[in-house]
């Protein structure tokens, strides 16, 4: 008589996307430590794991634009998935679940439609055999989505890859720099260029409450919610703030506050943002693109020049017996009004 198999822990939980970019993270360094083929370190490092075998068979051919059926519909949603999930760690990630999500697909570019800012062109109600009113609708612009690279480069030691704790190294280097990358831009002042545009490009900041203390803080609240509210938007806002400014928030206002606060290091100390999630958009290509090197030659600078010998520090993976690996994302962000304030230099 078959017995059936005893579950084991793996099977009680469900693997999430970021899991499995991890761990095809792990396998295409094990593979280039060994010398062996990624499908195979995956095996044996993992066993069965479908979803994470797709994003590394997806990984190891480059998206294009023109073609991104190769993906598959299990790796569309893998990018974007992840970056939903790290929303622990990144303000922009909390942003981006809450926000809406498209995909490029096949397309260059993407419209995210615009909002209505006046209730009363959302419709009419009209009494039996009445004609209905025709208005012209004051809708905001929208916002339009080409994707941006974002490249995120770790090393770690050769002893650190064939340890038993890759999946765990990968997984801090991976959120950890995605999560600054993003909140960075996100968050920045930055206009359209190698990256997005900063949702804050172009607002202007509200002066900010002085005296310090708890009235300070509801006057900035206030004042960020009414002009909000001023452009249509303050239903659902969220609260975008440094660490400093969170604790104060979480101290002075108590736990019935009921705006949610997403705290980000990216964000200057006395820096409150208040945005409208709903008004956000992001779009992500399916899977990202994986490359490795133990022979590279790496510039330790902010802003790299194009000769690397030119530039100081510099370091040879080969030398140290380290391995490097580049992982690229192709992602957009915008929003679709202007549904966001920020005060610059709280008190409290």
């Amino acid at each position: 008589m078959n017995r059936p198999l005893p579950l084991v822990p793996e099977d009680l939980r469900r693997r999430s996307s970021l899991d499995s970019l991890v761990r095809a993270t792990a396998a295409f360094l094990r593979a280039h430590v060994h010398k062996i083929a990624p499908e195979c370190a995956f095996k044996q490092m993992f066993g069965d794991d479908r979803i994470g075998e797709m994003v590394l068979r997806a990984a190891t051919a480059p998206a294009t634009i023109a073609d991104a059926s190769w993906a598959g519909p299990m790796a569309h949603a893998t990018v974007s998935q992840t970056v939903v999930e790290m929303a622990t760690v990144s303000a922009a990630a909390s942003l981006v679940a809450a926000g809406m999500k498209l995909a490029f697909d096949r397309f260059a570019t993407i419209h995210a439609p615009g909002r209505l800012v006046d209730s009363s062109d959302a419709g009419t109600w009209v009494s039996e055999d009445a004609p209905a009113s025709l208005r012209v609708q004051r809708i905001t612009a929208g916002t339009t989505l080409s994707p941006s690279k974002l490249i995120v480069l770790n090393a770690a030691s050769r002893e650190q890859i064939e340890g038993s704790n890759i999946e765990e190294v990968s997984h801090a280097l991976l959120t950890e720099s995605m999560a600054l990358a993003l909140d960075s831009a996100v968050f920045g002042t930055q206009a359209a260029g190698v990256s997005p545009a900063g949702i804050l490009n172009g607002i202007a900041p509200i002066p900010a409450t002085t005296g310090g203390g708890l009235a300070a803080m509801e006057g900035d609240l206030r004042a960020l919610t009414a002009a909000l509210v001023a452009v249509g938007a303050g239903r659902s806002p969220a609260l975008v703030v440094n660490p400093v400014q969170n604790t104060s928030l979480t101290l002075m206002a108590g736990p019935h506050f009921k705006i949610p606060i997403w705290p980000s290091n990216a964000v200057a100390v006395g820096t409150v943002i208040m945005v409208e999630p709903s008004s956000f958009a992001s779009a992500f290509a399916p899977t990202p693109e994986f490359e490795i090197s133990s022979h590279a030659l790496l510039q330790f600078q902010d802003t790299p020049t194009s000769d690397p010998m030119a530039g100081t520090p510099t370091k040879s993976v080969w030398q140290a017996d380290t391995i490097a690996w580049r992982t690229k994302l192709r992602a957009a962000f915008g929003m679709r009004a202007p549904h966001v304030a920020v005060v610059n230099g709280a008190t409290w």
